[in-house]
């Protein structure tokens, strides 16, 4: 798979101190309700950042739902920023470049459900996604979807490795960063938010799995999750005890 827009890709800085809370959320995975939910106990203002940090497609129902109320948001004044999730690229991938079955064996069946036909919106969803960052960079953390190359510089890692990383990152020391990675990508199968070790935060809570997200912010390091009854039933068929 290759990665669509690599030439575009854009890491955004920002300062922490700028607002009063920093929230990073991940793999929602088109379960809009779970995002409302979640965002009803967040309570976010104009003082506050959200980074969703990729992946609001495929899977669940309402991928549509998704980037219409994060555009909605973003109109109405609040401070959101979505990085390019491996799902994202998928979906441009497969709109643009024609890579279709990849995608529907991935989700992407559920996302074109979502959309019934709405061709204008999905072209403007679309934009959206080509115009992501790959990363936010906040100084002491670095947030983006998969991870990083950790034998590389920051500034030397290469977009698709970036969005699609996965053991390479996880199972080795960064060697070249002191910063903290928040990452998604990698579902947690507890429907939990991982501290994996003093380098690495791991959020995916494996929506369409076990039916959690969950969202985490940087400052106080405040933990919420929203979920489904799905959480228990999944434990049950893959944790019961033998």
């Amino acid at each position: 798979m290759k990665l669509n827009r690599s030439k575009f890709m854009n890491i955004v800085k920002l300062n922490m101190e700028d607002y009063d809370r920093v929230w990073v959320i991940s793999d929602i995975h088109g379960y809009h309700d779970l995002f409302l939910k979640l965002l009803d106990k967040i309570k976010l203002t104009a003082k506050d950042l959200l980074i969703i940090n990729g992946d609001s497609c495929d899977h669940g129902p309402s991928s549509f739902g998704m980037y219409e109320t994060i555009e909605k948001l973003i109109h109405d004044g609040l401070n959101i920023i979505h990085t390019f999730g491996n799902h994202e690229d998928m979906m441009v991938n497969a709109i643009e470049e024609g890579e279709i079955f990849a995608w529907y064996r991935n989700g992407g069946r559920q996302t074109v459900d979502s959309y019934k036909k709405r061709y204008d919106i999905l072209n403007k969803h679309l934009k959206y996604m080509k115009n992501m960052p790959i990363a936010v960079d906040l100084g002491k953390y670095f947030v983006v979807h998969g991870g990083i190359n950790p034998k590389k510089k920051i500034e030397d890692q290469i977009p698709y490795e970036m969005t699609w990383i996965r053991g390479d990152f996880i199972d080795h020391p960064l060697l070249k960063t002191n910063k903290i990675i928040v990452y998604g990508h990698t579902p947690n199968l507890d429907g939990k938010i991982h501290f994996v070790d003093d380098q690495k935060i791991s959020i995916d809570c494996g929506s369409y799995d076990t039916g959690v997200v969950g969202a985490i912010e940087l400052k106080s390091m405040k933990i919420i999750y929203e979920s489904t009854h799905r959480l228990n039933i999944y434990l049950n068929q893959h944790f019961k005890k033998r």
